[in-house]
């Protein structure tokens, strides 16, 4: 890896106000070894850095944060390449807010409305990371299709599993949609499966559209595509701006 090119790949799935990128990990690390280079290092900032050395040396915990960072910088400075400015991996702050969801600071965008909003979802075999317009809302989350939820299962609402009974969609459709539609509102879902009903499945060319109440809000409705690409499940929810209210 040399400073200036992308780690992850550019995925040309779900809304076109969304950019997504993914890094697939076996790629990163042939045989699931823990290899990180110095290059992968000095795509942090000073701060990042400090936490990045500060977890343990080679371990598995260490890969997947870096990749999580360096996928969530690759999806800003994508979202930046499109609006004429070329950034460096270092250029790109990426905080976390109260409740642990990322986001991102750059200097470099201020004179294009700022940073873009920002999600980040991982498992063993892939991260994704999701990009949209400042002022909107967006969560992503995927799963492998083979995920166990038997857990799950026993914690849907009635309607719900009327849905999954009916086969408007499958229990892991379901908790992809609420993952994402927790993350689009920076909170995550910490559980809290049936907080965050599923109003209605809509079956569509590509995927499903899950609309998911909101637990802090119910007058709230987050609409989340949820797709199956290869062997995961992938749920993007996405709110445009309200520029009503801008």
């Amino acid at each position: 890896m040399q400073l200036g090119q992308f780690v992850s790949q550019d995925w040309a799935i779900g809304p076109a106000e969304v950019l997504v990128r993914r890094i697939d990990i076996e790629e990163i690390a042939p045989e699931s070894s823990i290899t990180i280079s110095p290059a992968h290092g000095s795509a942090l900032t000073a701060a990042e850095n400090e936490v990045w050395q500060s977890l343990a040396p080679g371990s598995s915990r260490q890969h997947e944060w870096l990749l999580g960072r360096l996928a969530l910088k690759d999806v800003v400075r994508a979202w930046a390449a499109e609006r004429g400015h070329l950034l460096e991996p270092s250029d790109v702050e990426i905080h976390l807010g109260a409740e642990g969801a990322p986001f991102a600071r750059c200097v470099a965008l201020s004179g294009v409305g700022g940073s873009p909003v920002i999600s980040l979802s991982h498992n063993s075999g892939i991260v994704v990371a999701a990009a949209a317009e400042p002022g909107s809302l967006i969560g992503i989350d995927i799963e492998y299709a083979d995920r166990r939820t038997q857990v799950v299962e026993r914690a849907l609402t009635p309607m719900e599993t009327n849905f999954v009974t009916a086969e408007a969609a499958s229990v892991l459709d379901l908790l992809v949609a609420k993952e994402a539609a927790t993350k689009a509102l920076g909170v995550g879902l910490g559980g809290a499966v049936s907080r965050w009903p599923v109003a209605s499945v809509t079956a569509l060319a590509e995927g499903l559209l899950v609309e998911v109440y909101s637990a802090s809000d119910p007058s709230l409705v987050l609409p989340v595509l949820v797709l199956h690409p290869l062997d995961t499940v992938l749920g993007i929810c996405y709110v445009a701006p309200d520029i009503d209210a801008a």
